[in-house]
């Protein structure tokens, strides 16, 4: 059996951290302008802020960046809720057994998993894993009925392989970030990759284990119905994966379409573009007399009812963003 690489795996680490690092990078430079560009003193200031509107590119852009967080932290949240929602809807199912079935107690003997979690549910042939911080697998009481007592085992092993390896942790992991990023569909695409890679991976230390395909083939011609969302089941990928995988042939990724790639690239090209680009700002200076706004080290030049010109030095000194250009009198900014 061919080993599997972590490529994948990689990949996906790599361009989520990536991507988050950027985005951190984004909110906290371009989001919004440093406090010492707000703060004023001088209630003339916000006076003549407040009657002359003027359009800011910076602040579009800042409201921008806001507005895509805000949607990325929403879905996040849905999926975090979803999650738990799920698991506690499949702990309340767990039924309390007096005594563990005959069939199930001899895979366990036998394999040595005495201190692994292992519950019970009534219902359908299915088996997971749940919890995350104490992992538990679930066997339902059909399946332990009608699979063999190598296929159970094989059960077993595969979800002790998810166990072992925090799979449920990982799944979730990359579940929120691929919403977090909702747009860089890549990231969502390497999300369900994973989630493939993950059962193959199980499937495969459970024929290292058996030294056989047969166990594992039989338990999936059961055709095992499972839970959904993220919890890490024995057919939560795709069968015909699987299958291939089983009889030896090539398991190659799903194909991405370009549509994913290209809006992945333009995603990704607009926050490093956005991260590389430098707001200007220049320092500004308020005169109390004439409640003009100039830059530092030049005189305020400003007409007064009289239509007559002042000139003045300046008497506060506070900064100003680069696009803070105002038309009318009596604000300005002279250049």
């Amino acid at each position: 059996m061919k080993k599997r690489t972590y490529i994948l795996p990689v990949s996906f680490v790599a361009l989520s951290s990536s991507a988050l690092i950027l985005g951190i990078y984004l909110i906290a430079t371009k989001a919004t302008l440093h406090p010492q560009f707000f703060i004023t003193v001088c209630g003339e200031v916000l006076k003549n802020v407040s009657e002359h509107v003027h359009f800011n590119p910076d602040g579009v852009l800042s409201s921008l960046i806001l507005l895509i967080t805000v949607i990325g932290v929403g879905l996040t949240v849905i999926q975090a809720v979803g999650f738990i929602l799920s698991h506690k809807r499949l702990s309340g199912k767990l039924l309390k057994a007096d005594r563990i079935p005959e069939k199930l107690s001899d895979v366990i003997q036998e394999q040595h998993l005495q201190n692994v979690s292992i519950s019970i549910v009534e219902g359908k042939p299915t088996a997971y894993t749940i919890g995350l911080f104490q992992p538990c697998i679930v066997v339902s009481t059909s399946l332990i009925q009608k699979a063999s007592r190598k296929q159970l085992e094989a059960v077993i092993l595969h979800e002790l392989y998810h166990l072992q390896n925090r799979h449920l942790f990982w799944l979730l992991i990359s579940r929120l970030i691929s919403s977090l990023f909702f747009f860089i569909p890549i990231i969502e695409y390497l999300a369900q990759q994973l989630k493939i890679e993950f059962e193959l991976t199980a499937d495969s230390y459970v024929i290292n284990k058996q030294k056989t395909r047969d166990h594992l083939c039989g338990s999936l011609a059961l055709n095992l119905q499972y839970a959904g969302g993220v919890i890490p089941h024995f057919a939560t990928s795709p069968i015909e994966n699987r299958v291939a995988f089983l009889l030896s042939q090539p398991v190659s990724l799903d194909k991405v379409d370009m549509m994913r790639v290209c809006l992945s690239l333009f995603s990704v090209t607009v926050m490093i573009g956005l991260a590389l680009i430098q707001p200007s700002q220049i320092a500004a200076s308020f005169h109390e007399g004439t409640s003009a706004l100039c830059r530092i080290g030049q005189k305020c030049q400003n007409k007064d009812c009289s239509d007559q010109l002042s000139v003045d030095r300046p008497t506060f000194t506070p900064f100003a963003p680069a696009s803070f250009s105002l038309s009318s009198s009596p604000l300005t900014i002279s250049k």
